[in-house]
């Protein structure tokens, strides 16, 4: 059986590539682009390992409000990092499910940028910890539509698994139905 999914950035390659992107000074966009397609994944793999130790998403949230039954579904997933999160975040958060799920994609966002500004605070790039922090401020700035998003559908539909918003201008074309038009001869068909 495979490992859960980490938020540990010694141990987790999908957060790595986060933290190399910080770490190598790239700009803004592409830091918030990693972290998007990172947290994405993340959430997505959870929640499946969360199904397979049969824990939903819908069952964390039922259970928001009572920490002995959390701590059940903790005990449930084996400890995992999402799930201890959650519990965290659950305790904190407002009265809502939609407060709960923003609670704690921003305590999943705050667990790995943390551990980035620490990691990378006094490089060439970011020589202070001030720098760091005002970088991750702009990242998160530039995720909040992205974060807004994933919660919205999270709340509406906690079987949902995230993925990547559809980008608006040229759309990945399927190559067998772009040659559906054409005929055997390569010419288009009538």
């Amino acid at each position: 059986m495979a490992e859960n999914e980490s938020l540990d950035l010694g141990s987790s390659p999908r957060m790595r590539v986060v933290f190399d992107a910080f770490r190598s000074g790239s700009s803004c966009p592409e830091v918030a682009s990693k972290l998007e397609k990172a947290l994405i994944g993340g959430l997505r793999n959870a929640l499946k390992q969360f199904r397979e130790k049969g824990v939903t998403l819908a069952d964390l949230l039922k259970s928001r409000d009572c920490p002995q039954d959390l701590r059940q579904l903790l005990r449930r997933t084996q400890g995992h990092d999402y799930v201890r999160l959650f519990a965290d975040a659950a305790a904190t958060s407002g009265p809502t499910e939609t407060d709960c799920v923003a609670g704690w994609i921003d305590a999943v966002l705050d667990k790995v940028t943390d551990q980035i500004c620490h990691r990378v605070a006094g490089s060439e790039h970011h020589p202070t910890m001030d720098d760091v922090q005002a970088f991750t401020g702009e990242v998160r700035d530039q995720l909040n539509p992205f974060v807004e998003r994933i919660v919205t559908k999270l709340s509406e539909d906690p079987d949902w698994l995230p993925k990547r918003a559809p980008t608006k201008g040229q759309v990945p074309v399927d190559s067998t139905a772009e040659l559906m038009n054409t005929s055997l001869l390569g010419a288009p068909s009538q």
